[in-house]
């Protein structure tokens, strides 16, 4: 059996088409994907950011609460988020389980944390491929036609207001260097991804065992997608700031309600640019005869706020269904009589090792804490572990999520929102204050997850957090 892995960044669930009830979103390729797919509407990550999610599935194990320690490496260059580590020595990778089972393993990515120094991801594998210069990787040092034309070009590209152009301007300086030589559709992350894959998969299309990892950055930003697929949102009468580059903050202070709009259609032009790039790599798998008896699993890691609740950004704080909503869908190997959705059971990210071996007919090794999800396909009488509740953690803030109740809360308890999700399905109105009793309940459930190790964090560390992303007075909302 072949298995394909597909991970995009940044994916929101919401804005992946018809399949989670979009009709505005052009999505035809994940669409279709999904009528043959097992669907998941209540999939989560068990802990963001980018490398807590990658972590989780390629090991099987939980990276919340962030608890195990750093390797005495170097880690200059890491973002300095907890969790953000490589993973651990004495973990086993999703290839090296493989490689037992004498698979050919790829790992193909754009998504440059990845193959930062020490991070390890890469490790197990045959064959990986490094997709180079997506937003601050280190691939181009200068635009070649110098800082004037740089400058220009990012200056067309930030907002109007003085409020976060210096984090913009940052960002964009060394993408715009990154991708100065790009001309056409092809020259795009997503389709450099995908035609690798595809490489890979002619090279060992003859092998029966295989398994190839896709892991393509975009949708993160910078979102600045072909015209044709821009095109299908923007405002043809827009004439203000191209703004790309969201500032992660927790007010809308910095850019006007027009360039909100503009960077929203941005978003959606990245998401149907990747849709069209992933149903290239599905009607490759069709024209070479492998798409039927295939496994290919295709999951986010995470969404991203992009003016809801009044935030731009992935903040700890904004916990809400924009940032941890994500797509969740299974083709498994001779396909459906028609898509199958689970709509009881909450799954997770670090669920699909598991669920890999469920379909190869392994059984569950002791090391993992996902479970199964092949058992949904399977026929029978079959028990299968349904999870009533979901929790997520990001840094020094935790998501507890079940059908009744959502309890966004800092480690501490010192911030804490609560809704009931029957009268309030938005999270609009926070009901913590007169619920103490509830707050308790759901927090003692978040500590059981951890293991009673929680993370705690610093009182400044929460402080840190409130000043950067400009709402000191958050707790007060």
């Amino acid at each position: 059996m072949k298995i394909f892995l597909i991970i995009f960044d940044t994916l929101r669930k919401d804005h992946t088409g018809e399949t989670y009830g979009n009709n505005w979103i052009k999505t035809p390729n994940f669409d279709k994907f999904a009528k043959d797919s097992i669907v998941f509407d209540k999939a989560y990550p068990e802990s963001l950011a980018t490398i807590q999610v990658r972590r989780a599935i390629h090991t099987g194990i939980r990276t919340f609460p962030f608890n195990h320690k750093k390797p005495a490496l170097r880690t200059d260059d890491i973002v300095k988020i907890l969790g953000w580590d490589p993973i651990p020595p004495h973990q086993t990778h999703l290839a090296e389980y493989l490689k037992k089972d004498l698979y050919i393993t790829s790992f193909i990515t754009s998504t440059y944390h990845q193959f930062k120094p020490n991070m390890n991801f890469h490790l197990g594998f045959d064959q990986w491929n490094w997709i180079r210069g997506h937003e601050n990787d280190k691939f181009r040092a200068r635009l070649r036609r110098g800082n004037f034309e740089l400058n220009r070009k990012v200056k067309e590209h930030i907002c109007k207001h003085l409020g976060g152009r210096m984090r913009q301007s940052s960002i964009l300086k060394k993408y715009f260097s990154n991708v100065q030589d790009r001309k056409e559709k092809n020259d795009y992350f997503p389709a450099q991804t995908f035609k690798q894959a595809i490489e890979f998969i002619r090279d060992t299309k003859d092998s029966k065992k295989v398994l190839c990892v896709i892991d393509e950055f975009d949708p993160h930003e910078p979102w600045d997608p072909p015209k044709k697929y821009l095109n299908l949102y923007v405002d043809k009468n827009y004439n203000g700031k191209k703004v790309i580059q969201p500032v992660y903050s927790a007010n809308l202070d910095y850019i006007t309600n027009e360039e909100l709009k503009y960077m929203r259609a941005c978003y959606a032009g990245e998401v149907s640019m990747c849709d069209y790039w992933f149903g290239y790599f599905i009607k490759e798998l069709k024209n070479m005869e492998l798409y039927e008896d295939s496994l290919i699993i295709l999951i986010s890691d995470h969404g991203h706020s992009i003016g809801e609740h009044n935030a731009t950004g992935k903040i700890p704080m904004f916990l809400y269904p924009e940032l941890v909503d994500i797509p969740f869908t299974i083709k498994p190997p001779g396909g459906l009589t028609g898509p199958k959705r689970i709509k009881k059971s909450y799954v997770y990210n670090h669920d699909i090792l598991p669920t890999i071996f469920g379909f190869l007919g392994n059984d569950k090794l002791d090391t993992f804490e996902g479970i199964d999800l092949s058992l949904f396909h399977k026929e029978g009488d079959q028990e299968i572990e349904n999870r009533d509740y979901i929790t997520c953690g990001f840094s020094v803030y935790t998501l507890y999520k079940d059908d009744h109740y959502a309890l966004i809360t800092s480690n501490d308890r010192s911030d804490q929102k609560l809704f009931d999700l029957a009268k309030d399905p938005e999270w609009n109105d926070n009901i913590a204050k007169d619920n103490s009793d509830i707050c308790n309940e759901l927090f003692e459930i978040i500590n059981k997850d951890a293991k009673g190790e929680l993370h705690l964090g610093i009182k400044s560390r929460l402080e840190d957090l409130k000043d950067w992303y400009g709402q000191k007075k958050f707790s007060d909302n």
